[in-house]
């Protein structure tokens, strides 16, 4: 496998004159043509690319796409369209691009999967893109059913307000909205992706409120621009792109699934739109490139990348990475292409298939590492030194600084909750504790003069301790502790805390006297049903009303009396003087 690179210079022309003869004796061969989106010239300049492909090697297919920061010889260029020539000498491998149209006709992805399923030995799919996140989530469920074996990956187009982001192929035109796709196959060639991340965490976490698919209205109900206004001075203005990709969002699902995103742009509502949809109801956190962290990825990525020992290892990179680095993006891949063949680009988002998904990426780097015949031997790469190439700019060594010290702080806020928890709750149940629930009636009782208590007492405790152990007590109060979070779950305005022992007291503001009761009446019930426990569990229960004028210790005794009155008239009921 050979890989040629040059960028639109003087001596195009005889360049891809002479790259013929290289392709004469070999099998299948692709050429990639990646163009700077933001060059005023531009057309022109592909134009004359697409002109000269088309009259000196027309069997070779294309494909392109707008792009920024195209490697070539191991360097980045950001002004000159760069063109690579992939050629595989094993005479299986077989490349086929399938245009965004054929006939005029938009791929149907179910066929794709259908044709690609029936290609032999097929080892790798590649896409270029330009449509919507909708789009390639539809194409990734349906190539997605191919093995995977069948290694898939790509990049978004690189645009932005002013200029569009598009790809290409063969001698079709330009496209803003559709997708184009590589298939690669071929029983000695072999593929190894892998992806580098690096970016953390910064600040506290805010909850998504409100949201439409990619329009990120609220964060914590409040608009969500604030967040790039209040923390990081970002406006409003045609730099907005640029300077929050270096801020993305960290978007946590669950424990299990978090991704990067980053704000495409904002809305004269404060409303943000995303590089992709975003779930109602996740948590977000700013985050921003830690230098060690992104090299410690770098240099593990590049371990496996030498085991593999490619020919040819295909590279996109992110543009809010580029943009991060400032200028010293070689950091990431200088060290490795200075041994291996690098071609690829900074896309504006990477596309790889991970544990049998496709899925996009954001502010990361796909390798793509590509071999024909089996590992021959790896080479020794030091890669220490890639830690010691980087002088860190000020501001990469700011980064650090407020990372550690956010670290710090998160650390210290979550010692801090504990310990507050702790002097809150009761240990057992998880409820509040005495002091805790008392603390919530004393300070409800001063701004409120309508407020009620409902006490209560499971009855018999004593003989299940006595008869069955202070084990099946304690399961017991466990009991009753989650039956109330259960049902005061649903409920406004009613806190419950253990008040000592077997008794339990609940604080109820902004209820009606027969809703009191019946909230009363309800936890008897769902506690004398409930059947975790070794026999049947009923509580003795008391309820009384604030009255206006009096001490809240007085409404405290009184309810204690009922609650008594309840358990010395038979157990098992509801007595209330509302």
């Amino acid at each position: 496998m050979k890989l040629l690179q040059t960028s639109l210079t003087e001596n195009f022309t005889d360049t891809i004159q002479s790259w013929k003869d290289e392709v004469k004796d070999s099998g299948a061969a692709i050429f990639h043509v990646y163009v700077p989106y933001n060059q005023e010239n531009i057309p022109q300049k592909l134009n004359e690319i697409r002109t000269i492909l088309q009259q000196y090697t027309p069997e070779i297919p294309v494909i392109g796409c707008s792009a920024t920061g195209e490697i070539v010889d191991g360097r980045m260029l950001d002004d000159d369209p760069v063109v690579t020539l992939m050629i595989f000498e094993e005479p299986t491998t077989r490349v086929e691009v399938m245009s965004f149209t054929e006939k005029t006709r938009e791929i149907d992805y179910e066929w794709l999967f259908k044709y690609a399923s029936k290609i032999p030995d097929l080892k790798g799919i590649e896409v270029l893109t330009a449509a919507d996140y909708q789009e390639l989530d539809i194409a990734g469920r349906a190539i997605d059913q191919l093995p995977e074996i069948v290694e898939v990956f790509g990049a978004v187009a690189v645009g932005d307000d002013n200029h569009k982001p598009f790809i290409f192929t063969n001698d079709f035109s330009c496209t803003l909205d559709k997708s184009a796709i590589v298939l690669y196959s071929g029983s000695e060639l072999h593929f190894q992706t892998d992806r580098i991340l690096g970016w953390k965490a910064i600040g506290y976490s805010l909850k998504v409120t409100k949201v439409d698919g990619a329009v990120v209205y609220e964060l914590d109900g409040k608009p969500a621009y604030d967040v790039y206004n209040h923390y990081l001075q970002i406006k409003k203005d045609s730099n907005f792109f640029y300077n929050a990709l270096e801020f993305p969002w960290e978007v946590r699902v669950d424990e299990e699934t978090a991704y990067i995103r980053h704000a495409k742009s904002v809305n004269p509502d404060g409303s943000i739109v995303m590089s992709s949809d975003i779930p109602q109801g996740s948590d977000i956190r700013l985050t921003y490139g830690d230098p060690r962290r992104i090299i410690e990825h770098t240099k593990q990525t590049g371990i496996k990348i030498l085991d593999f020992a490619p020919q040819v290892v295909y590279v996109i990179n992110c543009m809010g990475r580029k943009l991060f680095w400032g200028g010293e993006d070689k950091v990431e891949i200088a060290e490795i292409s200075r041994y291996l063949h690098t071609t690829g680009f900074s896309a504006l988002g990477e596309i790889m298939r991970y544990r049998g998904t496709t899925f996009l990426n954001n502010l990361s780097i796909v390798t793509v590492a590509m071999r024909e015949g089996p590992a021959k031997d790896t080479l020794s790469l030091d890669i220490e030194k890639m830690e010691q190439v980087s002088d860190l700019s000020i501001m990469a060594r700011l980064a650090i600084f407020i990372n550690t010290i956010t670290d710090e702080l998160m650390e210290k806020n979550e010692q801090l909750n504990e310990m507050l928890y702790k002097a809150s709750h009761d240990a057992l149940t998880g409820l509040y504790n005495r002091g805790a629930i008392e603390r919530i009636i004393y300070e409800g009782a001063e701004a409120d003069d309508e407020w009620y208590l409902i006490m209560f007492d499971i009855d018999d405790f004593k003989q299940i301790n006595d008869r069955l152990g202070h084990g099946e007590g304690d399961k017991v109060l466990i009991m009753i502790a989650e039956t109330l979070s259960d049902y005061l779950g649903a409920l406004r305005d009613v806190s419950a805390g253990r008040w000592g022992g077997e008794e339990f007291m609940l604080f109820v503001k902004g209820y009606k006297p027969s809703e009191v009761k019946e909230v009363a009446e309800n936890i008897a019930s769902h506690v004398k049903n409930n059947q975790s426990t070794k026999g049947a569990i009923t509580i003795s229960v008391g309820i009384t009303a604030h009255h206006k004028g009096e001490d809240v210790i007085q409404t405290i005794t009184r309810v204690d009396e009922l609650m008594y009155m309840s358990k010395n008239n038979g157990k098992d009921q509801v007595t209330s003087d509302l």
